[in-house]
């Protein structure tokens, strides 16, 4: 982040517009690729190990007694590109049959749970598993003890499951397409997506929407594109909107978008501005001991002192508004400007003193692409091309400088 000077050229401004609460963004839809890892959406899911995949009391069971089943250790996917998945799971299960009404013990086993299902994504709100097939192994043969002595009971568990196999396949299937609920996704992203730092900046997504476009699994992730109906807001003021809540929505029907970008706005405050601006202007007229002072009691216009430029004792005192210019630029317009307190020979100069401050600061200007570190955002997940940054408006009141406009380029999210 920083700034520089212009050539004189006088480009067409927009000034700023006080305004004690600023004009809310409208939400817009962009287009997002993504890719997530299997083991992200384990964790999203948590489906950590030890977690009860499965428990049911004796009434409601389909094999007839309580059985509780657990998962060992995180599941291993993959999919085939082709709409379909399997997994790998890792499973214990403790079951606690009866005979002749009497409980014959506790019954403990360990195996490996092969599930494939094909995948219906489309449209979201229909996201279902359906063709359900499983297989497993035992890695740890199931035993009941019977007058101190321990019986492996694994042909009888064998024999039970054949028999009960389409009940359990609906289970499965059930319980699966449970956890798809387009509800259940909804709360899953709400706690995804969440405001997170960037730079110098806390980034606070808002998303009201989302809506498939087209998914794809793939051997150790899953890929595809959606659109989100979103706004987000930069701000280096850390206060109680980093605990903002999204409540989003998943769409069914795909938006047509003729212009992909989302709406943003950057919210700088003041001291940041002048601790940020004071380095540069120390660096640049290397002057260690130069002070800058911002003062925004006044909602006609911001007043800024420089201390220390041209002796100690010397003090340029200036009224500016902040400015939009037609090159997609922030800079200044001077409002009104005061000299004093320069001491001899410097005061024999006076005029062109003044003259040099000022031409400095009318060529002041900030980018708005050097807002955005790539590397913050790639740590975050956030990878984009072809960026650009659209400045529309500046708003500003005495805490902070609020400036609005679009991000547009290709994102990907890569979890």
């Amino acid at each position: 982040m920083g700034f520089s000077c212009r050539k004189e050229v006088v480009l067409p401004s927009k000034s700023a517009v006080y305004q004690e609460n600023f004009t809310q963004l409208k939400p817009a839809f962009t287009q997002v690729d993504f890719e997530f890892s299997y083991d992200t959406l384990q964790k999203w899911m948590r489906w950590q190990p030890g977690k009860t995949l499965f428990k049911t009391g004796s009434d409601a069971s389909i094999v007839g007694f309580p059985l509780q089943v657990n998962l060992l250790n995180l599941a291993k996917i993959q999919g085939n590109n082709d709409q379909s998945l399997s997994l790998k799971l890792p499973i214990s299960f403790t079951a606690e049959p009866s005979l002749a009404g009497f409980s014959a013990g506790k019954v403990n086993g360990q195996m490996d749970l092969t599930v494939q299902a094909d995948i219906l994504s489309k449209p979201i709100n229909s996201l279902s598993v359906q063709k359900i097939q499983y297989s497993y192994q035992w890695k740890e043969k199931p035993s009941l003890r019977v007058a101190g002595f321990g019986v492996n009971v694994s042909s009888v568990i064998d024999r039970l499951l054949a028999s009960k196999q389409e009940q359990l396949i609906s289970q499965i299937s059930s319980q699966i397409n449970q956890s798809l609920q387009v509800v259940n996704l909804e709360k899953m992203l709400n706690t995804a997506i969440h405001s997170m730092p960037v730079a110098d900046f806390v980034l606070l997504p808002s998303v009201n929407q989302i809506a498939l476009d087209k998914v794809v699994f793939g051997t150790t992730s899953v890929r595809g594109s959606v659109f989100i109906n979103s706004s987000l807001v930069f701000t280096n003021v850390f206060d109680n909107r980093v605990l903002q809540k999204n409540a989003i929505k998943l769409i069914s029907n795909v938006p047509s978008v003729a212009e992909s970008g989302a709406p943003f706005s950057v919210q700088l405050s003041w001291e940041y501005l002048r601790a940020l601006v004071e380095t540069q202007m120390r660096k640049g007229a290397k002057q260690p001991n130069l002070i800058l002072t911002l003062q925004t009691l006044d909602s006609r216009w911001i007043h800024c002192s420089i201390l220390g430029y041209k002796g100690k004792e010397s003090s340029f005192s200036f009224d500016f508004i902040p400015v939009l210019l037609e090159d997609n630029k922030l800079s200044i317009r001077l409002v009104s400007k005061e000299l004093s307190g320069l001491s001899f020979p410097s005061s024999l100069f006076k005029k062109q003193v003044v003259r040099r401050l000022e031409k400095n600061l009318n060529q002041f200007t900030i980018d708005p692409m050097l807002f955005i570190d790539r590397s913050k955002w790639m740590n975050s997940g956030m990878i984009d091309s072809d960026m650009q940054i659209r400045l529309d408006s500046l708003q500003w009141n005495k805490e902070v400088l609020n400036v609005q406009g679009k991000i547009q380029g290709k994102w990907l999210i890569r979890k």
